[in-house]
């Protein structure tokens, strides 16, 4: 198909096109917008998701508990789905697991089950600053040789690891001495298994310069660092949220082309009534042109968000600055859509279908007149 060259849009612009793009093609996914439209500014689903939030921000120590179970169990129904903790025994005697954003461990407990000789190593942000308390037994934050340790620290503060010299930061930016040279784990041997399971944590304080383009801050620090310690033929399982904008899409799609295999799995816990669900992406190849292309890209993108943040200087949204949504055209989104949304729909329709039963039963029942997909 011919494409007509045309001027990057917003990220809402694209999203727009991908949701007409599935509202044509997908009928689970039509269903799914109805449902939507119907609870969307329901005052009891309202009530119900500020109480969840309430919950979570407030958790006693039988609460923490809870959630680090239902993280392991999630762990485990993902294995089952998609083999994706499962390390192969083949490739080598001694195991190694990343886990970005570890905290409370659930997920490590779970690959720990599936892999018991395996060594993991984490990086969670510290509990004095917001983070999650670590639950998984025998962990250390002080012995780098323990088969459990846990290095505390913000993420997405690694500035040389994400391509920027510390003597080049402004040292008039907010958080110019918050940045660090180091690269954790980088001097170790390459990972078998790696999590990109962090989100922005409400309990984390954090500057006005950092409330709208956080969550991209935190998935491309995650994604570089990943991509750079996996070893070839590894796996690697990300967190998602919102499979039919365009970043979504962007992003399964340039797995696709550096992976063996790509899955999406939507757990029928915690997170079966929200947007989110996860990506396993096995047999990763980093060291192809088009995993370091991939990771070129998601560095200029942090460098975006970070210093660069979109509604200062650039004219743009605030929030623009989002994985998969740079300097994106028409012509790129639909070239995509025509060469990978038939694969993308096969992949994503069991997601959709999971949160359209999901909202069908949900603990709450009030139509509303407010906009869905549309």
């Amino acid at each position: 198909m011919d494409y007509i060259d045309s001027p990057p849009i917003s990220a809402t612009q694209a999203s727009a096109i991908v949701t007409e793009y599935l509202l044509q093609r997908l009928q689970v996914y039509r269903e799914l917008c109805d449902i939507r439209t119907e609870h969307w500014g329901s005052e009891e689903g309202d009530a119900w998701f500020q109480k969840q939030r309430q919950q979570a921000d407030n958790a006693d120590d039988r609460t923490k508990r809870g959630f680090f179970g239902i993280m392991r169990s999630i762990g485990l129904e993902l294995n089952a789905a998609t083999s994706g903790l499962t390390i192969n025994r083949a490739h080598k005697p001694h195991h190694a697991i990343l886990d970005l954003c570890m905290a409370p461990g659930g997920f490590s407990a779970a690959a720990l089950h599936r892999n018991p000789a395996a060594i993991v190593r984490g990086i969670s942000l510290p509990p004095g600053r917001g983070g999650h308390d670590m639950l998984l037994k025998n962990w250390s934050d002080i012995h780098p040789d323990a088969k459990i340790f846990v290095d505390f620290r913000d993420i997405t503060l690694l500035a040389e690891e994400m391509g920027v010299p510390l003597r080049s930061i402004p040292p008039e930016h907010p958080d110019a001495q918050l940045f660090s040279s180091d690269r954790p784990f980088h001097s170790e041997g390459k990972f078998d298994l790696v999590f990109c399971d962090g989100q922005v944590l409400r309990t984390q304080e954090r500057g006005e310069h950092r409330q709208y383009n956080e969550s991209s801050r935190l998935l491309t620090s995650q994604l570089v660092l990943a991509l750079q310690r996996i070893r070839s033929g590894g796996t690697m399982v990300v967190l998602m949220h919102r499979a039919d904008t365009w970043r979504s899409v962007k992003l399964i799609h340039t797995f696709s082309r550096f992976s063996e295999r790509v899955q999406l799995h939507k757990p029928l816990r915690a997170h079966q009534i929200r947007s989110s669900f996860y990506m396993v992406a096995q047999g990763v190849r980093p060291g192809t042109e088009m995993a370091i292309e991939a990771v070129k890209e998601w560095k200029e993108q942090w460098r975006e968000a970070t210093f660069q943040p979109a509604g200062d200087a650039d004219g743009t949204e605030k929030g623009e600055h989002m994985v998969g949504c740079g300097d994106n055209t028409e012509r790129e989104i639909n070239a995509v859509l025509d060469n990978f949304g038939i694969t993308f729909i096969g992949m994503v329709e069991s997601v959709f279908k999971t949160q359209t039963m999901a909202l069908r039963n949900a603990p709450w029942a009030k139509k509303s007149n407010s906009k869905g997909c549309q």
